[in-house]
């Protein structure tokens, strides 16, 4: 049986207690009357989306990701561009995550539309070995939407990974790709033999439309020596792993690739477009995996 086995859409009432008021921090669990909202002790009301995801974001908050960004990173994950990541990521779950009782609870910090998070948790289920908890956070409502829509067998919510609306030392793993991070809040979330996996852009990743879009710039090239420092600073670095690979994507690709990415953010017009008429194009996908622990205090 799984544990998703009540309506709405992935929720019951023992996986909503990981949730905690974003208002005043007090404990939350399904109202019992209709079982479609959020409640805390308080009374801070919380409607969970026919779609199954709960927006626990007090206030509206404007930024530049998109539908357009969120759907082509969509497309371009199920087409495989970042399968080899996954593969990564589940082998390192299997070997290195704590699993009290057999299960895993696993948060995606900063999880966009959904499609690492859902991948990665097929691939973990497929095992057969533990039993899996998917959690989704980001503070673009599109991005949730299609999460929840596309996905419905995890728990999805708008919210601020700065000022997370989880109860603390809830989490087994906490996933964070290719995203901004909270150290405090990740610590914070983190059961005491927890572990971070964050993932990074070596300095090779896109780089053939890096050097479409910053020919000759300061732009043109990447490192990611802050990154890689504040996560040593913030965290006992377990592991370092490289990851590289190319795949040859067809204009439609290349189009959502272009769509996707915040590089696009800061090239011109004439530039981008000129990435948009390109027929074919190998690019590559290089990327750091960081492993990390709480600090001993």
């Amino acid at each position: 049986m799984s544990i998703f086995d009540e309506t709405p859409k992935g929720w019951n009432k023992q996986l909503a207690t990981v949730f905690r008021c974003p208002i005043c921090s007090e404990q939350m669990h399904l109202k019992i009357s209709t079982s479609k909202s959020l409640i805390c002790l308080k009374g801070h009301c919380f409607d969970i989306s026919k779609h199954g995801y709960v927006n626990l974001l007090p206030h509206a908050s404007k930024t530049k990701y998109d539908k357009q960004l969120f759907t082509s990173r969509q497309i371009l994950s199920n087409n495989g561009l970042f399968d080899p990541l996954i593969q990564q990521l589940r082998s390192i779950i299997i070997k290195e995550a704590p699993s009290p009782n057999g299960f895993i609870k696993m948060l995606d910090a900063g999880c966009g539309e959904g499609s690492h998070l859902s991948h990665l948790h097929r691939e973990l289920s497929t095992t057969g070995d533990q039993n899996v908890l998917g959690v989704g956070i980001d503070i673009s409502k599109e991005g949730i939407y299609i999460a929840s829509k596309d996905y419905p067998q995890l728990l999805w919510c708008v919210g601020d990974i700065a000022d997370c609306p989880f109860q603390s030392k809830q989490f087994d793993v906490i996933l964070n790709i290719l995203s901004p991070s909270n150290y405090s809040e990740f610590q914070r979330l983190l059961i005491d033999q927890g572990m971070v996996i964050k993932v990074i852009p070596n300095s090779g990743y896109l780089k053939e439309l890096r050097q479409l879009y910053f020919a000759r710039t300061d732009k043109q090239t990447y490192t990611n020596n802050k990154t890689l420092k504040l996560f040593r600073d913030k965290l006992d670095l377990v592991a370092v792993q490289d990851l590289q690979y190319t795949r040859i994507l067809d204009q439609v690709l290349i189009h959502h690739l272009v769509n996707m990415t915040p590089l696009s953010w800061s090239a011109d017009e004439t530039t981008r477009q000129k990435a948009l008429a390109i027929n074919s194009l190998e690019i590559t996908i290089d990327l750091r995996i960081l492993t990390g622990k709480k600090k001993n205090k």
